[in-house]
């Protein structure tokens, strides 16, 4: 979910594409492309033409080799996709009929299109619109994950999202897998997604926190999204870390994973877990965390804890160690602050420091959630491949 802020964008910044692992064969150069995928048939509508003329004027200094393709929905209106390089839309395609951006079949359909069309060394994803996480509801239409979308072009009514589970499907039938997914969306980066995710791209970039209506600032961004390299998916981390929207400073939780060490992760969780290390339930007192939702007594409760924080004061030094040498592999870089825009009213009640920081939340299941409204999260964990990767199935009161 993404949240309005009161008053609302930073100097450009500009590089080029790294060209050291363009690969070339006898017929023809490929590019390195990044595919923005905006679904603003929501809520988000009236932020969608800053961000995506932003994000093409940051390309004009680029390489002739960086192509941006934006796919976009707008409330009220047909999808089209734009082709821009160097600052200029070389080509537009407008849908002759709305379809539904987080319908499975629609989007892989869209997402071969321009992969094929594009026969490119290097993609890039990045998800523009709502998020929830890892949180599923059981109806079959408000299934939460990433979105919405309008069926209707309404943005009103018929809502529609992709769970994680349902999206890395989708991804991994593409023709490659994406370097890199970044979510310009609320509370991405969580344990369950990057797991769900890890065989669709290499490093998911995200906040594993709520995030901002106004968007990440792309003039800054979008230059660092064609190197493909650590460094600049760290550049990135810091530019969304802290940023200004007019005079309005924004504070933001970002970090960088590796889902190639997210296996090893759940593995050390499941160690964790199945030594008895880990109590049941886990001590929350002063946890840092992401998101509230309402418990089964319609309280507003925390819910999304770092997963650091949790493991830190819950698990014996012994058996934190080796754990925590997992995180740090999985979760390569990192940016706090102690203060971010959420759909509640912020209280105050922890401090985010660098030992108990983790850039990452996971759901740590509660007696207190049971039959918890809409999500039902102790039931709905399940239905995430981390349930029994990271040993949650073994855990119990």
């Amino acid at each position: 979910m993404k949240y309005l802020l009161t008053v609302l964008c930073g100097f450009m910044l500009f590089a080029s594409c790294n060209e050291d692992n363009e690969v070339t064969d006898d017929t023809e150069s490929k590019e390195n492309t990044v595919i923005v995928y905006v679904t603003g048939d929501n809520s988000l509508n009236d932020f969608v033409d800053e961000n995506v003329n932003d994000a093409i004027s940051a390309t004009e200094h680029l390489d002739d080799s960086c192509r941006l393709v934006m796919i976009v929905d707008k409330r009220y209106a047909k999808p089209y996709i734009l082709e821009v390089k160097k600052g200029v839309v070389e080509k537009r395609t407008d849908y002759d009929k709305d379809f539904t951006m987080t319908d499975p079949a629609e989007m892989k359909e869209v997402l071969t299109s321009v992969m094929n069309e594009h026969k490119s060394n290097n993609f890039g994803l990045l998800l523009w619109g709502h998020s929830t996480g890892w949180f599923i509801e059981s109806d079959s239409v408000k299934t939460r994950g990433y979105g919405p979308d309008s069926e209707s072009g309404t943005g009103q009514t018929s809502s529609k999202w992709i769970n994680f589970p349902t999206l890395a499907s989708v991804l991994e039938s593409l023709p490659l897998k994406f370097e890199y997914i970044i979510g310009d969306c609320c509370l991405l980066q969580c344990a369950e997604v990057a797991y769900e995710l890890r065989n669709s791209t290499h490093y998911l970039i995200g906040s594993p926190a709520e995030t901002t209506s106004v968007g990440f600032p792309y003039k800054q961004i979008v230059p660092y999204l064609f190197d493909f390299s650590e460094s600049s998916y760290f550049k990135i981390a810091d530019i969304g870390n802290h940023y200004y929207y007019d005079t309005e400073e924004i504070t933001l939780p970002l970090s960088v994973v590796k889902t190639s060490a997210m296996q090893d992760l759940a593995s050390a969780t499941k160690g964790v877990i199945e030594a008895g290390a880990l109590p049941y339930p886990v001590s929350t007192s002063d946890a840092v965390y992401y998101f509230k939702w309402y418990d089964k007594k319609n309280v507003k409760t925390p819910i999304m804890y770092d997963i650091r924080s949790i493991m830190k004061r819950n698990v014996a030094t012994n058996h934190y160690t080796q754990w925590e040498k997992a995180l740090d592999a999985a979760v390569i870089y990192k940016k706090r602050c102690n203060k971010w825009i959420t759909s509640y009213q912020w209280t105050d009640d922890f401090a985010v420091t660098d030992d108990n920081y983790g850039g990452m939340s996971m759901y740590f299941p509660m007696e207190k959630m049971d039959g918890m409204p809409y999500y039902d999260c102790n039931e709905n964990i399940k239905k995430m491949q981390w349930y029994e990767a990271a040993g949650i199935d073994k855990y119990t009161k």
